[in-house]
């Protein structure tokens, strides 16, 4: 959820606006002021986001300073009393830097709406879908968040608009992906993370990481921990799934670079001398296997 009046998502980033979030939260909301160290953050499986890098965090702690909180984080009040983050880590990080760099009482309670009689997969969703209306993320995170907007998704049978649609395209409409998008982001959510982070590092093309979803969880990790600078490489479209990892390694073979090299002999050593470069050639070839 942004904090600043800059954005930090393209106009592209999704259908679903901010607003539009915080206007259709599901449950009872009311809004209060959270004591920080009441608050505790969502599970790592939903918030696999990564944190603000700290010249961005710094620019966040400024514009509180100066501006205030420009919108409260969202919490999830659960049955036991506990209180769950679902939109503001960040700016929870911010409140807690404020709090240990000023010594302030005001930065030790927090602006928040509070939701109850919410579901355990409603407060994921929001997790999701306020990260992804309000980030820019890298392709793995686009992936997962796209894969796990899906598991959510239920048997819903209608779209906003009334129409039948499948999954895909409903969740392509609140997005702003065609079906098609989600369907190959939703099949890119089930890659290894070790593949993942090489997509987000630009050694990984998108469409060999289409193809790998194939290959067996073994098999992508010993791809990226054995040939990972090769993934790029045309060879990859020789990889099967079915292939051993001796199989891969055959496939994935640097072939050496030749040269051809001329010389000019006496016609009566021709022979000789041909005799000689192959048993050289020969030798040289064997002590470098």
């Amino acid at each position: 959820m942004a904090l600043k009046k800059r954005s930090v998502v393209s106009p592209a980033a999704g259908a679903v606006t901010l607003p539009t979030l915080m206007a259709e939260l599901p449950g009872t909301r009311r809004l209060e002021e959270l004591p920080l160290d009441k608050l505790s953050p969502a599970p790592t499986e939903w918030n696999f986001y990564a944190p603000l890098p700290d010249d961005k965090l710094l620019e966040l702690i400024e514009s509180i300073q100066t501006n205030e909180l420009l919108h409260p984080i969202v919490v999830w009040k659960q049955p036991d009393g506990a209180l769950m983050i679902l939109s503001g880590h960040n700016r929870v990080r911010a409140y807690t830097a404020l709090l240990e760099k000023t010594g302030e009482d005001k930065y030790r309670r927090i602006p928040a709406t509070v939701l109850t009689d919410i579901t355990a997969d409603e407060a994921h969703e929001i997790v999701v879908d306020s990260n992804y209306v309000q980030r820019v993320l890298t392709p793995s995170e686009k992936a997962r968040s796209i894969s796990q907007k899906y598991a959510l998704a239920g048997r819903k049978k209608r779209s906003k608009n009334g129409e039948r649609k499948s999954k895909y395209e409903q969740i392509g409409e609140e997005y702003n992906l065609s079906g098609r998008q989600i369907a190959r982001y939703v099949r890119l959510g089930s890659l290894d993370k070790s593949l993942l982070a090489l997509l987000d590092g630009g050694k990984l093309p998108l469409t060999t990481a289409l193809r790998l979803v194939d290959f067996a969880p073994d098999s992508q990790r010993y791809l990226a921990a054995r040939h990972a600078d090769e993934l790029a490489s045309p060879k990859m479209a020789k990889l099967t799934a079915a292939m051993s990892a001796e199989e891969i390694d055959a496939a994935l073979q640097t072939e050496p670079q030749t040269v051809r090299v001329a010389f000019t002999v006496p016609a009566n050593l021709e022979g000789e001398f041909r005799r000689m470069a192959e048993q050289w050639l020969e030798k040289k070839i064997k002590d470098n296997r």
